[in-house]
């Protein structure tokens, strides 16, 4: 448990060295056959068309939902070769087995139907939309410099994706590209200066707001990290720039909530307003967190640790009517939204608890997946409810 913890928490350049460490023996020697879904039918207007797919606003309908895993396969000499994709719809298997990505690969989502799919081979990056129940993917993007991370906005109008430089590494800022494949990419936020303060940047993750009008675009280095954040009704632009900030948790209306800038967990969270910067711890001591929607408004979802147990607790982004949903038990933990190495849509308030707080990474074994609400406290088992 302390060792997934941690690796949610420090730079990503460190993350991938533990991360290897952590799943040598699970996936070293793999055999899966390369990743390579046959081409969807039909013009690339479709994609945009399923992306737009509401997320579910039941627990039956989440028995359509997307899911996905990656998991890290190492070579003989225990370098990282590349990345694992396994997918699956609600408690079930996709319709394609699992596959094997380049070492630098990523996925977001699911977005409608779709899991966004991103691969680099060392020479080019490309970006595809991937149909889990058909086993079939479209073609969204290849360039020559680094794509590293990729979303689809909520209306699924736009692909938003972060680059670096091929040679140099060098931020190259953010990019929009229609997802109707009707325009070709502008570039919307520039490169990011360089800080000293923040050093090398690690890493990079895209996180939309509770309302959907607003993206964040967070920059970490080895501990402290910068977020962005763009208004896509106006096209303005704000940066919270405070290296006292860790990993970002989620954005509502005024505010995001952060980790402070911990070398691990737990660590405090905070809320710090967009315009004056100003910030409000909200737990002194916290674990894994999530922001989620609520008939009461945005909350704060996360994990705290007694002497004898770890519980479940919640609060309001202003600090008030916090709330304990139980105890967790030994073997799960809370899957945060926008971690990178799985992800699932939920009806609004409720989360997943799950093996080190992702996904399965066989496909199988969803039996040990719960459901938790979070206005009660009440708890289902995933398959139970997505049968």
């Amino acid at each position: 448990m302390v060792e997934s913890r941690w690796l949610r928490s420090i730079g990503p350049g460190l993350v991938a060295v533990a991360a290897v460490g952590l799943v040598a023996s699970t996936t070293l020697g793999a055999a899966d056959r390369p990743w390579g879904p046959r081409a969807c039918a039909g013009p690339p207007v479709t994609v945009a068309a399923a992306a737009a797919r509401p997320a579910p606003s039941t627990l039956a309908e989440a028995r359509q939902e997307p899911w996905y895993r990656l998991v890290p396969v190492l070579d003989g000499d225990g370098a990282l070769r590349g990345q694992r994709l396994v997918t699956g719809i609600g408690g079930r298997r996709g319709g394609m087995p699992a596959g094997e990505l380049a070492r630098e690969s990523f996925a977001a989502g699911p977005f409608g139907r779709f899991v966004l799919v991103g691969s680099d081979d060392g020479t080019a990056s490309r970006l595809h939309a991937f149909d889990t129940s058909d086993g079939c993917a479209w073609p969204l993007a290849t360039e020559r410099s680094v794509i590293r991370r990729a979303t689809i906005d909520p209306a699924a109008t736009s692909v938003y994706e972060t680059r670096v430089d091929r040679a140099s590494r060098a931020d190259l800022g953010v990019w929009r590209r229609p997802l109707d494949g009707a325009g070709a990419a502008t570039q919307v936020l520039p490169p990011l200066p360089v800080d000293d303060r923040y050093g090398r940047t690690f890493s990079t993750t895209l996180t939309w707001d509770l309302a959907g009008r607003r993206l964040a675009v967070q920059s970490c280095g080895e501990v402290a990290c910068r977020t962005r954040v763009l208004d896509l009704v106006t096209g303005a632009s704000l940066t919270v720039d405070d290296d006292r900030l860790g990993t970002l948790i989620g954005l509502d209306d005024t505010r995001l909530v952060s980790h402070g800038a911990c070398r691990g967990l737990p660590c405090p969270i905070v809320t710090t307003t967009l315009v004056a910067e100003a910030s409000q711890v909200l737990v002194p001591d916290a674990g894994p967190g999530a922001l989620i929607a609520t008939p009461d408004g945005p909350r704060l979802v996360h994990e705290v640790a007694g002497a004898h147990d770890r519980r479940l607790r919640s609060v309001a982004v202003d600090g008030s009517a916090a709330s304990d949903l139980g105890l967790l038990p030994d073997d799960l933990e809370l899957v945060v939204p926008d971690a990178g190495d799985s992800g699932t849509a939920l009806p609004a308030a409720w989360v997943l608890l799950a093996p080190d707080g992702r996904l399965p990474a066989d496909g199988g074994a969803t039996s040990t997946l719960r459901l938790r609400h979070v206005p009660d406290g009440a708890t289902v088992p995933f398959d139970e409810a997505t049968r």
